[in-house]
Parts: structure tokens; sequence; C-alpha cells
């Protein structure tokens, strides 16, 4: 039986299984080329794979998965729907029936390749980037059995061309990305607050990516980057620019600062499983969204990681554009079932107004006792 979703900015990190390390290789051309880099970049095998995603039955029953409202959505649909009997959309309709997090598990392990002419080979830098997601786990990268189907599927749907008929739209939403993320402002602000440096910075974009979005952060050679694997820069017209470049950053902000986040509170783990164990007072039990952060430090991360974009906005936004992302922040969060939202973040702002500038490590202890004392 299919079942109905309704993902509002899902934010989800990969995680290591089976107490094996990522499988990449950063040598030093790669590093040379990616230090202090920040690309925007739409893959093109893993727009094959987000094009397959959309063409299965599952997707079509859970139409939140997949961003549908956009002309390039229509002209995908009219191009690729009739390949829709093809064994590679049966086989990702019966996975994403067997669980929904495969959409991260195919979609992350498809950057560790590319096409060579007709046929998909391995990159040789991201090998097996996607080992688990949730409560999601797998043995094995599934890409390398499903490649000769994705070939095929390639080949008779003319993929390669219809993807490079749309290298000029492509460009222009990465142009987006560069006009409206101020990913750089973000990193810079991040890094100045956490004693934890990432070298490179990756967004994975697709028009197709609706709201469930993903992180990790990947480390070979003393060399770290960050993937993002995010949906397309949204103008809304009905805002005005400077709220929309926030609404924007936001969503980006949202997945960088779990990369810094979570090195911090691993220090603080045991007074963090003492207040969030009790996790009535934190997750609305009741709210499926909940369900993608299952213990307690995974529901203080959600708190701290969207908190934190009101202390950057405190720091570059005017006082209007500051309490809209506010209301915005505490507004999405009790949606998705973290019901103290609004007191934490206005605590946690309490907090760092007294210490700005501080490192965020320095801010924990003050937020941790306030939490213990509800």
């Amino acid at each position: 039986m299919k079942f109905k979703i309704l993902i509002l900015f899902t934010i989800v990190c990969f995680c290591k299984t089976y107490a094996q390390e990522y499988e990449v290789n950063f040598n030093k051309e790669y590093i040379k080329e990616n230090d202090e880099n920040v690309s925007i970049e739409i893959n093109e095998i893993q727009e094959l794979i987000y094009i397959i995603f959309a063409n299965t039955e599952f997707a079509k029953e859970n139409p939140t998965m997949v961003k549908t409202d956009t002309e390039y959505y229509n002209k995908m649909i009219e191009h690729f729907s009739e390949y829709s009997d093809l064994p590679i959309v049966k086989k990702f309709d019966s996975l994403l029936e067997e669980n929904l997090l495969y959409y991260f598990v195919l979609a992350g392990n498809a950057y560790g390749y590319k096409f060579k002419h007709k046929n998909i080979v391995p990159t040789g830098i991201y090998d097996f980037p996607a080992k688990g997601v949730g409560n999601l786990e797998v043995e094995s990268n599934p890409i390398p059995e499903l490649i000769k189907n994705l070939e095929q599927y390639a080949e008779k749907s003319k993929y390669r061309k219809f993807f490079k008929q749309k290298k000029e739209y492509y460009s222009s939403l990465k142009t987006d990305y560069q006009n409206y993320a101020q990913i750089d402002l973000q990193t810079k602000w991040l890094q100045n607050r956490f004693d934890y440096r990432i070298n490179s910075f990756r967004v994975l974009t697709s028009p197709l990516i609706s709201s469930m979005n993903a992180t990790q952060t990947f480390e070979d050679n003393d060399f770290k980057e960050t993937l993002f694997f995010l949906p397309t820069i949204k103008n809304n017209e009905a805002l005005s620019k400077k709220y929309n470049k926030a609404i924007n950053t936001r969503v980006i902000f949202t997945e960088i600062d779990h990369n810094y986040v979570g090195k911090v509170s691993e220090k603080f783990t045991e007074s963090i499983d003492s207040i969030f164990g009790e996790r009535e007072k934190w997750a609305d039990v009741n709210n499926k969204g909940t369900q993608y952060y299952p213990t307690p430090i995974k529901v203080f991360d959600e708190y701290l990681t969207w908190g934190l974009f009101i202390l950057y906005a405190y720091d570059n936004y005017e006082q209007e554009t500051l309490s809209e992302v506010t209301d915005n922040i505490n507004g999405v969060l009790i949606e998705r079932g973290f019901p103290k939202a609004k007191e934490f973040n206005s605590r946690l702002l309490e907090i760092y107004k007294v210490s700005e500038n501080a490192q965020m490590s320095d801010l924990y202890p003050d937020i941790l006792e306030w939490c213990a004392q509800q």
C-alpha cells in the first residue's frame, strides 16, 4: 500500500553504518582545485535519478516528494512519461515503497558516477557517500547493480540530449544561488563561531527537489568537503526582496550549520540526553515529521540549528527582517512538531546578545541550563 507523505524542509544527515568510514578519495589535485571553494552543481547522473523518481507511481501518489509546479517539470514529464515501464522505474518505485529514505541513498550515491559516452562509470572520488540515512542502512552501494538499467533508460529516453538542451536553464538556477544564497557570508559567520573548519562546500541542486534536503561532511587527507542536497532558489514575488533573500539563505544555513553543531553537541551528550530524553516535552510524538529525529541529541540539534539562523539574522539583517525571520522559523518548527521553538529561540537570542561573537560552545551551558528548567 502506498502512503501519503507531507514533508516540510526535511533535513537529514547521511550516517555512518557498520563501523565503516565513508569511502571518499580526495587526492592532491582534487584538494588543490577545491580548497576554499563554494560550488553550485546540477549533476548529470543525479538529475537522471531525480527524473526517474518523478516518473514512479510512488511520486504520483505522493506529490510533495517532487517539485511539480514548474514548466521544467511539465516538459520533463512530457518527454519521459512514455518510458515509465522500463525496469529501472519499476525498481525505484519498489524501493521507495519499501522505505522513502531510498530517495537519499540513491541520489547520494549517484554523485559518485558520471557518463563516459553511453556508459556510467565511477568518478573515483565519492565511492560510497550514502551508507545510511535515518533508520535506513545499506551494506553496499546500490548503484553498481543498477547501472545497466540506468544506461538503458538514458539511451532509450535520449536523456543526455534532454540534459544538454536544458544547460542554459540549469545555468540560470546556479546564478540564482550566487545572487541569493550568500553561502560565503554564512560559512564565514559559522567558522568564526565554531572551532571547526570545512575546506569546501558543494551544493547539489535540482529543479525537481522539493523539500527533502540532506547534508554531510566528508574527510580524507585532512580535507573536509560538505555536500548539500538542496532545492533551487525560490523567488516569491509576494515577499520583499530582503525577506526573500533571507528565506533562501535560511534554507541553506540550516543545512550548513548541522555540520558544525553536531561536533559541539557530542561534547554535551550526557546533559542533552538527560534533558531531551523527556521527549514529549520537546517533540510532538503525534507529528510524523519528528520520527526523523529519534534521539535526544537529534531533537536538540534541530532546535539549535534553526535557532542559530536567528542569531545570524540578528548580526546581518535589519530589525524588520529579523522579526520576519524569527516568526517564520518559530512557525515552521512548531508546525513540524517542535512545540518549544518560540521560547527556546527567545532565550537563545537573549544569551547571544550578552555574549556577542562568542564561540557557540560557550553558549551551550546556558541554553542547556534553561532547557533543564522547563
